[in-house]
């Protein structure tokens, strides 16, 4: 299914889907603090809050906040210097979240390497966990139906999680670069392909390119949701520095890429 259509949908286990809950509505709590409240955690890597309100063909109107176990101590230490109630239970939801989805994650991955062949794959994704990154996102509203609220990309990692969308309106392009919908209901997880693993894999596997279209509500009044980010040990990364960023290369131009071509974009070193 993931080689045939680039998307996998995933059932949550019972036990998941409050944890997915919990999480979600901390982190719509969290987003109603001060901006000087959020600030205070600084986004380093692999943790803490951006806000993004540069204009741009390709730049989204958002604020996100990013959370992996390697970042935790860091962000749970400003949450109770802060003592801000909001602000202590998203990390601590996202921390129980973290862990709990650990064997869902450990799970794909074997059946990936499975049938795919690829060697060492479900190891290699075990040994980064530490990494597994989570992202919220809050689109704003105030913009007008049918604009993109994100823009068309591939995610650069191994495969992404998408764990939670509050409204219609993500969407893939097909293989035959088509914009189709890509609803994400509360009892699964969608699992899509990252421009990393498809490196890894020899095109075996191809990075889905997606996007965010407003409709009539999320325009007026937003949007939320929560993807995790897995990524893999023993593997090249994309080489962002010499080729920029990859939402500003064509949609789909992934889907058709030489092996070779595609090699020469990456480059040794961490996510």
């Amino acid at each position: 299914m993931l080689q045939k259509e680039g998307i996998v949908a995933v059932p949550y286990p019972e036990n998941l889907r409050p944890v997915i809950a919990r999480a979600v509505e901390s982190w719509r709590n969290f987003c109603t603090l001060e901006t000087a409240t959020k600030e205070a955690f600084v986004f380093e890597d692999y943790g803490g809050y951006e806000l993004k309100e540069e204009t741009g063909e390709t730049k989204d109107l958002k604020e996100n906040f990013h959370v992996s176990q390697v970042g935790l101590p860091r962000l749970q230490k400003i949450a109770e210097e802060q003592g801000v109630s909001e602000s202590i239970e998203f990390v601590e939801s996202v921390s129980v979240l973290i862990k709990s989805i650990e064997e869902v994650i450990l799970d794909f991955a074997k059946s990936v390497e499975s049938e795919y062949e690829i060697a060492g794959f479900a190891e290699n994704i075990a040994a980064n966990k530490q990494k597994w990154t989570v992202r919220f996102l809050h689109y704003f509203g105030d913009q007008a139906a049918g604009e993109e609220l994100a823009s068309p990309h591939v995610d650069r990692g191994g495969f992404t999680l998408h764990l939670f969308e509050s409204d219609s309106g993500l969407e893939r392009l097909n293989w035959n670069k088509e914009w189709v919908p890509m609803p994400v209901d509360q009892d699964q997880t969608v699992i899509i392909c990252g421009f990393r693993l498809q490196n890894h894999s020899e095109n075996k596997l191809r990075a889905m390119c997606h996007r965010v279209v407003a409709n009539e509500s999320t325009s007026k009044d937003g949007r939320y949701s929560a993807v995790l980010f897995v990524n893999m040990e023993h593997s090249k990364k994309y080489d962002k520095d010499k080729f920029g960023r990859l939402q500003d290369f064509e949609p789909g131009f992934n889907y058709d890429i030489p092996g070779e071509k595609m090699a020469e974009m990456f480059t040794e070193g961490d996510f």
